[in-house]
């Protein structure tokens, strides 16, 4: 059974190409290509998508979109792609639900690998973020861990 796919930008050039790429991938079924957060949602409510690939920053996107996908749909997973390669967004993201974060310009040809590794639940981010990433969820869980 193939990963339904629900991918999302306000670029209309990159979402043709990553519904391109996507729809042409063995084991993928793009069954919506949307622009905005509140076309996600309608999607989401009528495809019950396994993955989400979400442009962070399209109109109605961001943590709040994420947020509310991770709350609505707990089965779906959400990979965000974002142009913006920094920690706040990255944490921002994953904080809200995301269980992946990419920064366009490190795609390529990976977009379908990611969207698979999404849909089986790997939490990663791919970004030159990753490292401040990484060290700052380590402050985070340790910080918690003192609190108790």
């Amino acid at each position: 059974m193939p990963l339904r796919i629900v991918v999302a930008d306000d670029n209309d050039a990159f979402l043709a190409a990553a519904r391109d790429v996507l729809s042409a991938s063995p084991g993928i079924e793009v069954v919506a290509a949307v622009t905005t957060g509140r076309q996600v949602l309608d999607a989401c409510d009528e495809h019950r998508p396994d993955v989400a690939v979400l442009d962070v920053q399209m109109p109605g996107g961001g943590a709040a979109l994420v947020a509310e996908i991770a709350q609505r749909w707990p089965t779906t997973r959400i990979m965000c792609l974002s142009a913006r390669d920094d920690a706040d967004t990255a944490l921002a993201m994953l904080i809200a639900g995301a269980t992946a974060y990419v920064a366009k310009g490190a795609l390529d040809e990976e977009l379908a690998t990611c969207v698979r590794r999404c849909g089986e639940g790997m939490l990663f981010v791919i970004a030159g973020c990753a490292g401040d990433v990484r060290r700052r969820l380590a402050e985070l869980v340790s910080r918690s861990g003192q609190s108790r």
